[in-house]
């Protein structure tokens, strides 16, 4: 016998709706989000097959892990495509648990992704990397603030260096600007261990995947950039064709059609953001080299503009980047 749950995810509790195959309702409670109190909701149900489905939020993973521990076969709904069949059947401002237990029943779940756990762990070590650096960033900037404040300017290529670092550290300033340089210096050097200790992690992790090597072939991406596009992208077999890759990195253009009316709009952005930021990170290293990538980029900035043409450039190295995972060169020329 079969049973369905459907899972309306909480932060302190969640609402468990269980049914059979006929839809008929055999249970329904808030359980709280501790680990005896979903395995004793669960344990006179343990006898069937039982089918669970919850939204792919951002606390989905161990929720996941528990179901999964408890035998149950867990489906990740994807948010917004399992709302606009949602939508079409009831009207409602969110997903709960009852109508996501229905739309699981009859097949209507349009999935969620789950990498596996090595690619989920690597995931995780790239963003607090990204993280760290933006966290970073916004101590730099502080200290540019700082010095406009009183009216200073240098000369350093890198304010940051070893130089530089030395020269804020001995300007002449009101104590409470001093305090602040002092304390953001030290802030700094902590942001610059953690980060050094992320990079160290990540290359240790990444030695599991042998496609991190073929990637670090391709000019503009290092072993961080390498970690990004396996993280980010995950198994590359599960996209069809390279046109479903640029989807999911949301650098896809939009498509308007209302009768025999068809124009292309802006890039969708409905995708990945850490894959499209490290793309186009890659990209502005292409652009400066000569290259097949340069010369596309030049020939599109001259008729659509800086923007669009970087963006269409970061299309076609992605799907170079598809080629090269899925076994084959590293040919943009070629890319669509």
């Amino acid at each position: 016998m079969q049973n369905y749950i459907g899972v309306d995810l909480g932060k302190q509790s969640s609402y468990f709706v269980i049914k059979n195959e006929s839809g008929n309702l055999l249970q329904k409670a808030k359980v709280f989000n501790e680990r005896a109190s979903i395995e004793n909701f669960l344990k006179s149900f343990q006898t069937n097959t039982l089918f669970a489905v919850m939204e792919a939020t951002t606390n989905y993973y161990w929720m996941y892990q528990e179901l999964h521990r408890l035998g149950c076969k867990v489906v990740l709904a994807h948010p917004l495509k399992t709302r606009a069949i949602a939508d079409a059947k009831v009207k409602n401002d969110r997903l709960d648990a009852n109508m996501l237990c229905d739309l699981l029943r009859g097949g209507l779940i349009p999935q969620s992704y789950i990498p596996s756990q090595e690619i989920r762990h690597l995931r995780e070590l790239v963003r607090q990397r990204i993280r760290l650096v933006q966290m970073r960033t916004q101590v730099k900037n502080q200290i540019h603030t700082i010095l406009t404040k009183l009216n200073y300017r240098h000369s350093f290529s890198d304010l940051f260096g070893k130089k530089g670092l030395k020269w804020l550290a001995e300007l002449s300033m009101p104590d409470v600007f001093l305090f602040q340089i002092k304390q953001a210096i030290s802030q700094l050097r902590n942001y610059n261990e953690l980060i050094l200790q992320s990079d160290q992690q990540i290359r240790k992790d990444l030695k599991q995947f042998p496609q991190s090597v073929a990637l670090t072939g391709i000019a503009g991406i290092g072993m961080f950039g390498a970690a990004v596009l396996i993280a980010e992208i995950g198994e590359i077999q599960r996209f069809r064709s390279f046109k479903q890759l640029v989807s999911y990195a949301g650098i896809a253009p939009g498509l308007y059609e209302s009768g025999k009316t068809s124009h292309r709009r802006n890039i969708t952005r409905q995708g990945n953001r850490y894959l499209r930021w490290m793309l186009c990170e890659m990209t502005q290293v292409h652009i400066r080299k000569p290259g097949p990538l340069r010369q596309f980029f030049l020939r599109l900035k001259e008729r659509i503009g800086y923007t669009k043409a970087l963006t269409a450039t970061a299309r076609k190295l992605l799907i170079g980047i598809y080629y090269v995972m899925n076994g084959k060169k590293f040919a943009p020329e070629l890319a669509g």
